[in-house]
């Protein structure tokens, strides 16, 4: 059973609760008199950056851990031109807004720093890791502080104005070991749940692609495809450009006056295969291949690349997606896991990135496998069982990531304000 304290009194802050009798709630700039930021030298300076060069710290190299490396360097014409600080070691860093806004980290390399980072400067009042735990938990807290709206921010002033609760010091640095160990141990089995989603994620890709360029039948006589990727394909089957099977319709481009908060139809953007919480709307009536309805295979061709059957009533899709209209020798499934294989390919071909976009004319030209109609449906009917199977368990181990995450934050959170006593 964990330990508590003997006795506890209000800390006079709600997200705190309850403290140790002998344990303080102060403002973070009584314990940490220097906390600051810094600049972005000008990106259209090429001798303001190097590979090689200083340490330049961005709000997108914030992990919620230990930082030994930053993604930028910077030369040191551009510290003595635009007057850039670096902050020491154990120093401990907040993202103030942006994508990563609450994030954290724990300097282990001396850095300049972006303007979006708010730097505090290590004191001997208080342990850095200490600090770095209570800003872990605090995130939530600074978070409802922020303004900006859309883009919430989280200014230095808030930041300072944060109360954290301060135990004695020998106490800090005992409370920080002991969550050093136990986030750890947690740490590790979160990293093996992402490493086997990670294999298990290859594996069903690769599974698709050898299904859909190869058949079932093990024993089935081969013949080069003439297409790299594709390989040897069986000797009854036919390779063919895309467009003679499948059909691209483009989507219709919108100006931001014409999307609705409300209207008749919703506009399907790439980013509501995702989420179903910011749509747009639109009340024209457009050509009947501008709309999209359940079940229709569509193709995101920006961004989030691939391809989507359409679970959702009679909706009106965007631009940066194309609806697939399939010839009479082609299933609609068989045809969902070959685009699937055609997208790894070209992602595969342009490093991975998940930041691309696809043309419908380098589609139209790609080179596909072309099985008999009731080949196609087998293997269709295959993988779906097969990526069922997998995607079950991806879906285990992302629970389990998430069990393992509300228990790292709880474990912090309980320890840090004092519910536990580990000492």
């Amino acid at each position: 059973m964990m330990k508590k304290y003997d006795a506890y009194k209000d800390s006079g802050v709600k997200w705190i609760g309850e403290i140790p009798n002998h344990w303080e709630a102060i403002k973070i700039s009584r314990v940490h008199p220097i906390i600051g930021s810094g600049t972005t030298p000008l990106s259209s300076r090429e001798d303001y950056y190097s590979e090689k060069g200083l340490n330049w710290l961005q709000t997108g190299d914030l992990n919620n851990g230990l930082i030994t490396e930053t993604s930028k360097k910077i030369t040191p014409k551009a510290v003595d031109e635009c007057k850039m600080k670096f902050y020491p070691i154990h120093s401990v860093v907040i993202a103030m807004y942006g994508a990563t806004i609450g994030k954290v980290g724990l300097l282990d390399i001396e850095t300049a720093t972006n303007q979006a980072c708010c730097i505090i400067v290590p004191s001997k009042r208080i342990c850095p890791k200490y600090t770095f735990y209570s800003f872990i938990i605090a995130k939530e807290e600074l978070l409802l502080s922020s303004f900006g709206g859309g883009q919430p921010n989280i200014s230095q002033d808030i930041i300072r104005k944060l109360k954290v609760p301060v135990p004695p010091l020998s106490e800090q640095q005992s409370i920080a070991s002991y969550v050093d160990v136990k986030t750890e141990k947690i740490d590790k089995m979160i990293a093996k749940a992402e490493k086997k989603i990670e294999y298990l994620g290859e594996l069903k890709q690769s599974l698709i692609t050898r299904a859909v360029t190869r058949g079932l039948n093990p024993n089935t006589p081969l013949k080069d495809s003439g297409v790299n990727w594709i390989g040897n394909i069986p000797m009854h089957w036919d390779i063919a450009c895309l467009r003679f099977f499948l059909r691209l319709i483009n989507g219709r481009a919108y100006s931001q006056n014409e999307l609705l908060p409300s209207g008749k139809y919703k506009v399907l953007r790439v980013g509501n295969f995702f989420t179903n919480d910011s749509w747009y709307y639109s009340n024209m009536e457009l050509e009947p291949d501008k709309y999209c309805d359940k079940d229709d295979l569509l193709y995101a061709w920006s961004a989030s690349v691939g391809p989507y059957i359409w679970n959702e009533a009679k909706t009106i899709y965007h631009y940066h997606i194309w609806k697939v209209q399939l010839a009479t020798s082609m299933d609609k499934m068989y045809s969902y896991y070959l685009l699937r294989a055609v997208t790894n390919q070209k992602m595969s071909d342009m490093h991975g990135s998940t930041m691309m976009h696809i043309t419908m004319g380098d589609m139209n030209k790609t080179k596909i496998p072309i099985p008999p109609l009731s080949e196609q449906q087998q293997i269709a009917t295959y993988l779906d069982t097969k990526c069922s199977k997998i995607d079950h368990i991806i879906a285990t181990q992302k629970k389990k990531i998430a069990y393992l995450q509300e228990l790292k934050q709880s474990l912090i959170t309980n320890v840090v304000t004092g519910k536990i006593k580990v000492s």
